[in-house]
């Protein structure tokens, strides 16, 4: 059966390229992405002129067998596109000529496309990269694109709901991604990830805005009518049946560690071998260790900031899933950071799968009396939308404050901790790490501002199908809501919600 869903890919490269051949050279430059959902990927850098990007995709759509099946059969539906690019490309997207080009090569082609034919309905978003072409590498920049069926791909486009200016800095657009459930799980999955910040680029705290696009009698595609947008979902739902595969590279720096003393997002004791101890403790005695081993076995390491998340676990998974025998980190193992992550990196996804939360650690550490080694946790787990802040997010840890689930919101005494930071990973670990191109991939990459170097971009272009991947510096925000039977068969209609931003973070839709 025909999935009026398509993807495709348009990468855009700045150290890596994509041809295996070329790889093994040392000063080889890579590509950068466009993404499209017949599924396709393009790279190329902002080197290469935007007439060249069209002309390069419809070339491939005419000599490609497979990028060039039909997307005509959408029925009583429009036509439409995702758009998604890095924040280089931000001004590409206002580009009308651009755009128009983009959305010939896309659909004309494969349409038969005529005056009087259903429209396209376009969204426009910019978010903070693409994803790597290997799990662990750097993120590239351009284009990602899905188009199909706006029923199928971009539900809901015009509501007038969540319609606004974005050029208030305080107004962070977002968009969500409907999947297939995590792991072992039956519930359907949204993935909300935030856009970028691109007032630098074009003034708008985020960019996202959605366009209608027809054939003119002349056989040109022209807007017809556009608006801005806060929020968007798109379907990316697979086969049913399917299960999302997340991977969340982390070092486990202890094992579970039971809280005895905590009150909505601050934990001040767990339990270390039967003792109630400040619960930064143990993490300060640790972490020098940490940085000693690190610049032991890898002599271009730097100590710097490091990160540190937590679990919050309910008692029964951490005897379900025998988390007391987890491998954790040991300054005098012969085992390197890189490969225990990945040894464990199943087990986290099962917490995460048993309802279990991913917090950041805020701050914490010294202090005297009853202030001595507090722990503040990331309270965020769903993304805000601009009128909601810190307060109603107070006020919901105290009503919440009694609640002895832990899924439910806050950690409580009784619950356990299990304390982790991103592994180090060196140059040749990266080299090595998993390939996820092609695939669907939406990530997370490091909080920095740090832009790619345009003296190595690349003149080339290039595209591979069966690609989408894009991240985002702030992080995921996952939501998993029980179906309406089962809320009713076991009365909890409560959805699991989590942030997750450890960088290097994906989710392979």
């Amino acid at each position: 059966m025909y999935n009026h869903s398509t993807r495709s890919d348009f990468l855009i490269s700045t150290k890596e390229t994509v041809k295996s051949d070329r790889s093994k050279s040392a000063n080889i430059m890579r590509p950068r992405i466009f993404n499209c959902r017949l599924i396709t990927s393009l790279t190329l850098s902002t080197k290469v002129p935007k007439r060249t990007a069209i002309d390069e995709l419809s070339k491939h759509f005419a000599s490609s067998p497979k990028s060039s099946a039909s997307v005509q059969n959408v029925g009583d539906s429009n036509y439409a596109a995702a758009i998604f690019a890095s924040r280089d490309f931000a001004t590409w997207l206002e580009d009308v000529s651009f755009v128009s080009g983009m959305l010939e090569s896309l659909f004309k082609r494969k349409t038969g496309l005529r005056e009087n034919s259903n429209p396209i309905d376009v969204l426009c978003a910019v978010t903070d990269g693409l994803t790597p072409k290997r799990l662990f590498s750097e993120p590239r920049t351009g284009l990602s694109i899905l188009y199909g069926s706006a029923n199928s791909i971009l539900p809901g486009l015009w509501s007038a709901d969540d319609s606004g200016s974005n050029t208030s800095q305080d107004r962070e657009s977002s968009v969500s991604f409907l999947s297939n459930p995590l792991p072992r799980d039956t519930r359907p999955l949204e993935i909300t990830l935030p856009l970028a910040n691109t007032i630098f680029q074009n003034g708008r705290r985020s960019t996202l805005f959605a366009s209608r696009w027809q054939l003119d009698h002349d056989g040109s595609i022209m807007r017809t009518m556009i608006h801005e947008k806060q929020s968007q979902t798109l379907g990316l739902r697979a086969t049913s049946g399917n299960h999302i595969k997340p991977f969340l590279p982390l070092l486990p720096l202890t094992p579970p560690r039971k809280i005895v003393a905590g009150l909505g997002n601050i934990v001040r004791q767990v339990e270390v071998n039967g003792t109630a101890t400040p619960a930064s403790k143990e993490l300060e005695a640790i972490i020098p260790k940490v940085f000693d081993t690190r610049s032991e076995r890898d002599t271009s390491y730097s100590p710097g900031p490091i990160g540190v998340w937590c679990w919050v676990i309910p008692p029964e998974v951490v005897e379900k899933r025998n988390l007391f025998d987890l491998k954790v980190f040991e300054s005098g193992s012969s085992q390197f950071e890189a490969e225990l992550s990945l040894e464990v990196m199943n087990v986290f996804s099962e917490l995460l799968s048993s309802g279990c939360r991913l917090h950041k650690i805020l701050s914490g550490g010294g202090g005297w009396g009853l202030k001595q080694g507090l722990l503040s946790l990331d309270p965020e787990t769903t993304h805000s939308l601009p009128d909601q802040d810190d307060v109603e997010m107070f006020i919901r840890a105290f009503q919440e404050r009694n609640n002895p689930n832990p899924s439910e919101g806050l950690v409580t005494p009784g619950s356990y901790l299990m304390f982790c930071i991103e592994p180090h990973w060196t140059k040749n670990e990266i080299g090595l790490s998993q390939s996820i191109s092609p695939t669907t991939a939406i990530g997370v990459v490091q909080n920095s501002e740090q832009e790619p170097d345009s003296a190595g971009l690349s003149n080339e272009v290039d595209i591979i199908d069966d690609h989408f991947g894009v991240v985002s510096k702030s992080g995921l925000f996952l939501k998993a809501t029980n179906l309406p039977h089962v809320s009713q068969a076991t009365g909890q209609s409560q959805p699991f919600t989590t942030k997750v931003d450890l960088p290097r973070a994906a989710f392979i839709l």
